[in-house]
């Protein structure tokens, strides 16, 4: 609850700092422009800090709203103990909104505000429903979509080898690699199925000079937006 009243805070701050901002350049005073555009740099970088943990939190299994345990579905993660989720909306099918009227409207796109709806199709928001009047909105997914979403789960919960793309399923720990390194400027995370993979990957893909991810601890290194914990991960140093 703390965590969404400071979003909520940050978001009413976004939007006295643009308005601040708007007002002060249609003034011209460049003393008021740079003191805005610096409390925007401010805000931007906690609400970026604020993502990470977010992505930390769910990366984790754990809620980022009140830390308990997340339930996994496909395309969705939900938190019993608080009723936090995060879903994904079709790609290629539509939503089909059924109104307590009787009326029903299809989109590509429901963005819930807080008050009202939006119905989104083509790019362009064709409604604009109060949530009263809303009785149900159903995701229409194509069926070739949810089998290719399917097979993504079954390999993501299995584990895929990053290099051969070989199932981890049945490995041992001993027999599993593992790599953070950031190629731009976000962590990211790699598991591959043997020290053959490794170094095919780390050749495939070397790391910038300066970071030279593959032969420094992450605990020791600050040249990235860190987005994994990496307290008990030793590195494997390959000669």
């Amino acid at each position: 609850m703390a965590i969404f009243k400071s979003k909520k805070k940050e978001q009413h701050q976004d939007e006295t700092l643009k308005d601040e901002f708007i007002e002060a350049s249609d003034i011209g005073d460049p003393k008021s422009v740079s003191k805005v555009d610096t409390e925007v740099r401010g805000v931007l970088t906690e609400a970026t800090k604020s993502d990470i943990h977010d992505i930390l939190m769910i990366d984790q299994g754990r809620c980022p709203s009140c830390h308990g345990r997340l339930d996994k579905f496909l395309f969705t993660v939900v938190c019993p103990a608080c009723g936090w989720f995060k879903r994904k909306v079709p790609d290629k099918g539509h939503s089909h909104v059924s109104l307590t009227n009787g009326k029903e409207i299809i989109c590509d796109y429901v963005h819930r505000g807080k008050a009202e709806y939006l119905c989104i199709k083509d790019g362009v928001v064709i409604s604009e429903i109060a949530k009263s009047s809303i009785f149900t909105i159903d995701f229409v997914w194509e069926e070739n979509e949810l089998a290719d979403a399917r097979k993504q789960s079954h390999k993501v919960q299995g584990g895929i080898c990053s290099w051969c793309e070989k199932t981890l399923k049945g490995n041992n720990e001993e027999e599993v690699f593992e790599d953070y390194v950031a190629f731009g400027s976000t962590q990211e995370h790699y598991t591959l199925c043997s020290e053959k993979c490794q170094r095919a990957f780390r050749k495939q893909y070397p790391s910038r000079i300066h970071r030279n991810c593959y032969e420094t601890e992450c605990k020791t290194c600050n040249l990235c937006i860190r987005r994994f914990d990496t307290r008990n991960y030793k590195r494997n140093i390959l000669k």
